[in-house]
């Protein structure tokens, strides 16, 4: 006798697949034994992606340092772009304090200021 679940599935159309017609396995199903491929093929273009976001922003970190040599905000723009990227990819981030990011700003702020401040240091580092 089947589960009462199974009985009242088609009757409900909660699931209307040509397998579960048939009284076979849907396509998606794997054995206990078997591998899942498009659990592989989800995974390579889930970390692809994140590559690709990652690849995109530090494309445009190198653009505006490149951009921003002359001004004053030259260390301020990449860290803050880096610090978007973190929580971009990492939303478990929000959940900290501001407090990190703040520090992470505001050590950027004074090296900026340091090297307008004092910019022939910066030439005797390189």
């Amino acid at each position: 006798m089947k589960p009462p679940s199974l009985l009242m599935a088609p009757v409900f159309g909660i699931i209307s697949t040509p397998a579960f017609a048939a009284g076979g396995d849907p396509r998606w199903w794997v054995a206990p034994d078997q591998t899942d491929n498009y659990a592989w093929v989800g995974l390579i273009v889930f970390f692809l992606a994140i590559l690709l976001v990652v690849h995109l922003y530090a494309r445009f970190d190198r653009y505006t340092e490149h951009k921003a040599t002359g001004t004053p905000l030259r260390t301020t723009i990449p860290m803050m772009l880096t610090v978007a990227l973190a929580y971009e990819l990492m939303p478990a981030l929000s959940h900290f304090s501001i407090l990190l990011p703040a520090a992470l700003l505001l050590t950027a702020i004074a090296r900026d200021f340091m090297l307008w401040w004092r910019p022939f240091n910066e030439d005797t580092v390189k």
